[in-house]
């Protein structure tokens, strides 16, 4: 109970959440997104979640597609948040705040990814934008993660690059599959969060 209690006192003095609770926080968010896609599924498609891998691409193809697009569009983000305009205002966007405050592990930084990739691209991709379409699944995609600000120009261009990477899910989705906007978005999300959590 004591050595618990001691290791609670370093993760607190330390700032940083211990990978055990991050695991359960992705866990939780994944199944939060199954349960989700499911019912939209189960009320608004003629067919199951397991239709939506249906399309596309080999398996294979859209692995490699998926993650040279990750790779591609995560080197494209990171020269736009560096430009100054961007730069100054990131801070004001709760998720890049709490990744770098959090000093993730690298394991942390695969599992967070690999859960977000698969959980959002069913609910969003798969099982949303076939009743939505593209651009209004990109804008409830995007103002659920708190990308949408106004306050000034760095703000509106932040939230205009993230829904401009929304978008090029949705069109890697209709013309590869899901499983490539699954690796494209875990992908980018665990270079970005290492290049975020490691910034000096």
């Amino acid at each position: 109970m004591d050595d618990d209690s001691s290791q609670d006192t370093k993760w607190e003095a330390s700032g940083r959440i211990p990978s055990r609770e991050w695991l359960i926080l992705s866990l939780m968010s994944f199944a939060v997104y199954l349960g989700i896609s499911y019912l939209v599924f189960y009320f608004f498609h003629d067919t199951g979640p397991v239709k939506a891998y249906g399309h596309g691409l080999s398996v294979i193809n859209q692995l490699i597609t998926g993650i040279g697009s990750g790779v591609i569009g995560s080197a494209i983000i990171w020269i736009a948040i560096n430009q100054a305009a961007v730069s100054k205002v990131l801070d004001d966007f709760y998720i890049i705040k709490m990744v770098r405050q959090s000093r993730l592990t690298s394991f942390d930084c695969m599992q967070l990814s690999f859960f977000a990739g698969a959980g959002e691209e069913l609910l969003f991709r798969g099982a949303i934008q076939p009743l939505l379409g593209i651009w209004v699944t990109s804008v409830i995609f995007v103002g659920l993660h708190g990308y949408f600000k106004f306050k000034s120009p760095g703000h509106i261009i932040f939230g205009g690059i993230m829904f401009g990477l929304s978008a090029g899910l949705g069109y890697l989705f209709e013309y590869a599959g899901l499983i490539a906007a699954m690796s494209a978005h875990a992908t980018y999300d665990v270079i970005m969060l290492k290049l975020i959590s490691y910034e000096k």
